[in-house]
């Protein structure tokens, strides 16, 4: 997902990248069907919290919640996944990039990714959210033996907004609030898509490195969150950091 498309500073959040690798293709690489796309939705039908986040939000960005606000993020799906999507209804739509950024941006994606936007906040349907909708805020987090142990709030949106001064994403402090559930159910998504698509291993090998540098260098913290099942691992936590 990319954050501020229509200005220099473009980040994309939610990294679900594919490319094609040569040892991807060399091992019959293939796109992901819509058969599975269903499947990992599935896999993501958790709610982050008891409440709706958005409220937490909306009211510094004018009665939307942040991430819902295409000038603040445009998701970026993988091809089978806008099929399927589309067959459901008429949510989403392809991404038109108007500047001469946007549209070095949308060269970014992928052969079978295409960015894309929604209808809005007002007209979402649950079970029609894209991957990186289901995801947001929080991405797969690598130890130093590049195992995932847990979940970690994506760094860009801890940040806050130049325009309000605002915490762009407050559920990144108020990890208490997020459902355990939430965290062992997309626990087992990313270890299933990382297995699957090479590049989001890789992807969030060098982000979680990325994290740790900066701990290293500045002091700053970062929150991981776990799974039920390795809360108690001695061997997680020895290699958290």
């Amino acid at each position: 997902m990319l954050e501020n498309p229509t200005t220099p500073a473009i980040l994309i959040y939610i990294n679900i990248r594919a490319f094609n690798l040569g040892h991807n293709m060399a091992a019959g690489f293939k796109d992901l069907t819509t058969e599975e796309i269903r499947y990992y939705h599935s896999l993501l039908t958790e709610e982050l919290t008891d409440f709706d986040c958005g409220d937490l939000c909306k009211g510094d960005n004018g009665g939307e919640p942040y991430c819902c606000k295409a000038e603040h993020a445009v998701p970026l799906l993988y091809k089978a996944e806008f099929e399927h999507l589309k067959a459901m209804g008429d949510l989403w739509h392809e991404w038109k990039p108007v500047t001469g950024e946007d549209k070095k941006i949308k060269e970014t994606a992928s052969r079978d990714q295409l960015f894309c936007e929604c209808k809005g906040i007002a007209h979402c349907v649950r079970d029609q959210r894209s991957i990186s909708c289901r995801t947001f805020p929080l991405e797969p987090y690598l130890d130093r033996r590049n195992v995932i142990i847990g979940l970690t709030f994506v760094r860009d949106f801890t940040q806050r907004d130049p325009d309000t001064g605002k915490v762009k994403c407050p559920m990144t402090r108020r990890k208490n609030d997020v459902r355990q559930e939430f965290v062992d159910a997309h626990f087992v998504f990313w270890e299933k898509i990382m297995l699957r698509r090479e590049e989001e291993f890789e992807t969030y090998v060098e982000t979680s490195r990325s994290l740790r540098r900066e701990r290293n260098r500045t002091g700053r913290q970062f929150q991981v969150l776990m799974p039920s099942h390795l809360k108690e691992s001695r061997m997680a936590r020895k290699f958290m950091y």
